[in-house]
């Protein structure tokens, strides 16, 4: 019993240690920011209730007094930042309208992805930092088959296209600055009412299409074209019978058209939404939900005039109604972007929930913090072994920076060295330039052999510097080479058993640091008489600091070393290389022994 109580209080206190830094925030993206707010985009049952997951989706974040203090932010909102639910991407954003006077704003943020049927999607929002610069990215809060996205936020002029592609409006008869869906929208009330946009090749139909919007009809509708594109016979169609929206598609001879489905009642905001496909089908979706298709002409039509809003190209079939937030891709969606895009521009807000503000500190204070904290409560006992450990890193390091500054002159001087050494035409013309390759091994190794050589040359003054060197000579210098070479070898390893001893040894320091600390934690609490989790968690994170301590040692040791010893044998195979062709230019005319 006393040993399952022991081994259930090890599992206790190690899980308390590993969860201790979510205790206080996550880890803060940038401390220059002071506060941020965490937005939950719930997919589940309670919120959107989308199923699928989406990808690259741009989500609206609506911001008033009751969830954000203006107060806090920069005055045009220029210092906000959206971030990865893991606090390290920064997403890409862009702002509709921020005005604090009114206490309002309309964030666009890209989000990767959205996974269906959760409600513990995130993304984090970061304000309060008067010295950044604006960041936005309108054409980045939006995929590449995005190709057109008009919020109608202007109060004058042309609407504008806020993708990338730049497809603004041509020309425009009509109403703005009509309050709307989001923000602002415009309101077509006049038989010449319309927005032209013209042609441009990220509108392309040919492959498939997607086009949704936020509409408000001012009653029923005599067959109204809320979008139309036409060339010749064919033609693209999303239109308004009665209260019904349909989708058309004229292709060469065949015309398709769903049957009119759904209901957009008059005098409130729908979102409605349409997708062709080629060889597939055409859907039309209200409020996200499907409410009518049709099978797709096998090709669609390409097309290559004007796109029109709220007219026929021809004229006629004008729209009554208001529009907001106007979207086409060349791609077809999935019945799943269009709930969540729907969910997300809601005035219901069923998607996107801001929760309230983290102000006044960031992650790196309360890591700091911790940090702290461990260090008080470490014992004598560990501050022993974490010192052990200390100074065989101090000797690591010292040992790393005067090997590396050793075996980078020796690269050098071996480079210069070899290639005076090949340019020579006697094994012997170096050997009085003893000077001036100190940094060199190789002419250590080749001073040993010029010192057999020269002593057999003595002996044989002669024969001349060009008589014939006998076997035993030849294998006396080899010798003599290769002797030097094991040197010059057992010299630039010298000193790296300490770096081993701080990989081998460094953990089990540690961990003996560990072993004792814990042992003296429950030995306390034993003595005490008494059990918690806040009298065990700082021993054991203590205990864990000398496991930490001696990783710390052993890890930077392990890469150094590695280092050392791919540089000290590409030294060794190069020593062994100018061995071979030293014996060569000493014996021309036979094979080195």
């Amino acid at each position: 019993m006393k040993n399952a109580r022991f081994v259930a209080w090890i599992a206790l206190a190690c899980a308390a240690l590993v969860t201790l830094p979510a205790g206080g925030a996550q880890a803060w993206w940038d401390a220059k920011w002071s506060g941020r707010m965490k937005v939950v985009l719930n997919t589940s049952s309670a919120g959107a209730d989308v199923k699928d997951t989406v990808s690259d989706v741009s989500v609206l974040v609506r911001l008033h007094t009751g969830n954000f203090d203006f107060a806090a932010a920069k005055e045009d909102g220029s210092d906000i930042r959206f971030v990865s639910a893991d606090d390290k991407a920064p997403l890409k954003h862009h702002i509709e309208k921020y005005d604090p006077k009114q206490g309002i704003a309309l964030l666009w943020v890209r989000v990767p992805q959205i996974t269906g049927g959760n409600s513990q999607n995130t993304v984090w929002l970061y304000f309060g930092n008067g010295a950044v610069q604006d960041a936005q990215d309108p054409g980045g809060t939006f995929d590449t088959p995005q190709a057109l996205v008009l919020h109608f936020a202007e109060t004058e002029g042309i609407p504008r296209d806020a993708t990338g592609y730049g497809n603004h409006s041509a020309s425009f008869q009509g109403k703005q600055g009509v309050p709307s869906a989001v923000g602002n929208g415009i309101a077509f009330g006049s038989p010449g009412d319309n927005v032209v946009v013209k042609p441009s090749a990220s509108l392309s139909f040919a492959k498939g299409f997607s086009v949704s919007a936020w509409v408000k009809i001012d009653g029923p509708q005599k067959n109204a074209y809320l979008l139309s594109r036409e060339q010749g016979g064919d033609a693209v169609v999303l239109g308004i019978e009665g209260t019904k929206p349909y989708l058309g598609i004229s292709s060469g001879r065949k015309s398709v058209r769903t049957k009119p489905g759904g209901e957009i009642a008059p005098n409130r905001w729908h979102h409605l939404a349409a997708v062709a496909e080629g060889g597939r089908k055409l859907v039309v979706y209200v409020d996200g939900k499907e409410v009518s298709s049709a099978a797709a002409p096998a090709k669609l039509p390409e097309l290559e005039g004007d796109l029109l809003v709220g007219a026929a190209a021809k004229g006629g079939h004008a729209f009554s109604g208001e529009l907001d937030e106007l979207r086409i891709s060349s791609v077809a969606r999935s019945a799943a972007w269009f709930l969540t895009e729907a969910a997300s521009m809601g005035q219901d807000g069923k998607l996107a929930a801001v929760q309230p503000a983290e102000t006044g500190k960031s992650g790196g204070s309360d890591t700091i913090h911790l940090m702290k904290v461990v260090v008080r409560t470490i014992t004598l006992d560990g501050w022993v072994i974490i010192g052990v450990l200390g100074l065989l890193g101090v000797w690591a390091t010292y040992i790393f920076l005067g090997k590396f500054q050793y075996l980078q002159r020796t690269f050098a001087g071996n480079a210069d060295f070899t290639e005076k050494m090949r340019a020579t035409t006697h094994p012997l013309d170096l050997e009085i330039q003893e000077g001036e390759f100190d940094d060199s091994s190789i002419f250590r190794v080749y001073l040993a052999g010029c010192e057999e050589l020269s002593v057999w040359h003595t002996a044989n003054e002669d024969r001349g510097p060009s008589g014939k060197i006998p076997n035993k000579v030849a294998e006396s210098i080899q010798a003599a080479l290769n002797k030097a070479s094991i040197h010059e070898s057992r010299k630039m390893s010298a000193g790296l058993n300490i770096l081993m001893l701080c990989i081998s040894g460094g953990p089990f320091l540690g961990l003996l640091g560990t072993v004792w600390g814990v042992i003296n934690t429950f030995a306390g609490l034993a003595e005490a008489g008494e059990a918690n989790l806040s009298a065990i968690a700082p021993g054991v994170a203590s205990a864990l600091a000398c496991t930490l301590a001696g990783l710390l040692v052993a890890i930077p040791s392990l890469f150094a070393y590695s280092d050392l010893t791919v540089k000290i044998k590409e030294i060794t195979a190069d020593t062994y290389l100018f061995i071979d062709e030293f014996l060569i230019k000493i014996r021309p005319d036979e094979e080195a022994a």
